[in-house]
């Protein structure tokens, strides 16, 4: 269709747009799917590298101009074996995906994302990884920012009259596209035709619509087609890949009713039967009290280990940072407890090396634990280790954890409006009890056990 009304994108031709059949006055534009450019340009990396041009290399000083997936390949192996992972949704099968994994946008965007650049930039720093890989997490970086830009949904990420900075950003893609070479059998690929044609559209719509026009912003994701491949998927879902006109218009008609229903609480799914690993994350009453032994378990096992890995430190004050953010929602307000857990870019010692990480992935907007709180959570990270092997046969965790570290950390000098302190401890044991859930399942699945998935935090049963 393209060829035929005259449409063409090659590296010495663009032309993204025609005259309106209908309204001559006006153009008519073409452009790509936009995630689908995403996961092809992943699905390129996976047999072969990307070359950047030699300008690129020199403006934003990389160390060399290949773009290869080798790096995420050894991210992988460095965290496999760690609970505290960089990249937690990372895994073997985004770097070497099947047949209907390469169809799976979600995979690609895993791996093209600012928290794969970040991980790679921090195993670099700490010398785990070759300088080259700095490379690819600017590559990735980019190509992050790109997506993000193209597939706006929200308010907050349309393009304003005054977005420069992502009209900057777009012209930088599209000069970095046009000018990349491949590794393998070099020429101009699909994903610079699409990549090209679709920036050059989102570019020219924001110039007539917005600063030449009457909206107010351009929200990008309202150009891509998701909506018709739900609502395909959808249909293919009720059992057929290949429907009919009529069987389709009854699937069609089924799919719209529905929206207007709630699942059965009979349904076949809830009724679960597989192997479950999670039931002990989930708070439950206790009908009897806990023997003397299971309330001692961590007697005379607790170590405080000053040498943890360094990977681990800096994902446990990353997480110091999340549980921070959440319980200042609920603080409203409160300066001498914000004051207590809250901590600042500026406070952050330049000998902290845990920092790395949530300094590499902020764009401002994460919250940083002040050093109280980072003290508090390294004792509670201890304690957990320390007891982590009897979890599965214990009840009422959380309590115990929390009950264990009040003995082992002084909370002297804190406010007395708030028990915010060890409302963050609390949190804090919450998310690690579900990190660890998540790696004890993935243990067992190696093993060849199979596991549910929705429903495994209430249906589960440990034996």
């Amino acid at each position: 269709m393209w060829r035929t009304v005259g449409v063409c994108s090659t590296k010495s031709t663009l032309q993204h747009y025609i005259q309106h059949p209908s309204s001559p006055q006006h153009r008519l534009y073409f452009m790509a799917d936009s995630p689908h450019l995403l996961k092809n340009v992943r699905n390129c990396l996976l047999n072969q590298s990307i070359i950047l041009p030699a300008s690129t290399v020199s403006s934003f000083h990389l160390p060399t101009d290949h773009v290869s997936l080798d790096h995420v390949h050894n991210l992988i192996t460095i965290q496999d074996d760690k609970q505290l992972k960089l990249t937690p949704s990372l895994t073997k099968a985004h770097v070497s995906p099947g047949q209907y994994q390469k169809m799976r946008v979600n995979m690609a965007a895993a791996v093209l994302s600012h928290t794969s650049a970040s991980a790679l930039q921090l195993c670099v720093s700490l010398n785990f990884l070759h300088n080259d890989a700095l490379t690819t997490a600017w590559f990735f970086d980019t190509i992050n920012n790109w997506f993000d830009i193209m597939n706006a949904r929200i308010t907050k990420a349309a393009m304003f009259r005054s977005s420069t900075d992502k009209v900057n950003t777009l012209k930088q893609v599209l000069d970095v596209v046009c000018n990349m070479k491949f590794s393998g059998r070099n020429g101009w690929k699909p994903i610079q035709t699409g990549i090209q044609l679709s920036t050059a559209t989102v570019l020219d719509l924001y110039n007539d619509l917005v600063l030449h026009g009457k909206y107010s912003s351009l929200m990008t994701g309202r150009l891509t087609q998701d909506s018709v491949e739900n609502l395909f998927s959808c249909i293919r879902g009720r059992g057929d890949s290949h429907p009919s006109p009529v069987h389709f218009r009854h699937n069609l008609r089924i799919i719209s009713l529905s929206q207007y229903m709630q699942t059965s609480p009979w349904s076949c799914y809830s009724e679960d039967d597989g192997v479950y690993f999670l039931d002990f994350l989930k708070a439950k009453s206790v009908t009897a009290e806990a023997s003397d032994e299971e309330l001692l378990f961590l007697e005379n096992s607790f170590t405080l280990d000053s040498s943890e890995d360094m990977l681990e430190a800096n994902v446990c004050y990353l997480l110091a940072g999340w549980s921070v953010y959440k319980q200042k929602e609920k603080l409203h307000g409160c300066t001498d407890c914000l004051a207590t857990i809250c901590g600042q870019l500026t406070d952050v010692p330049a000998d902290c090396p845990e920092a790395q990480l949530t300094m590499l992935k902020s764009y401002g907007g994460l919250s940083y634990p002040s050093p109280l709180v980072y003290s508090a959570v390294q004792v509670a990270e201890a304690i957990f280790k320390c007891c982590q092997s009897q979890l599965a046969s214990c009840t009422d965790i959380e309590t115990k954890l929390n009950d264990e570290f009040s003995q082992r950390f002084c909370f002297s000098g804190l406010p007395s409006c708030h028990n915010v302190l060890s409302d963050v401890v609390a949190r804090y044991f919450r998310l690690r009890l579900h990190v660890y859930g998540k790696w004890l399942s993935e243990q067992h699945k190696a093993y060849g056990v199979q596991h549910g998935s929705r429903s495994a935090f209430c249906r589960t049963k440990i034996h």
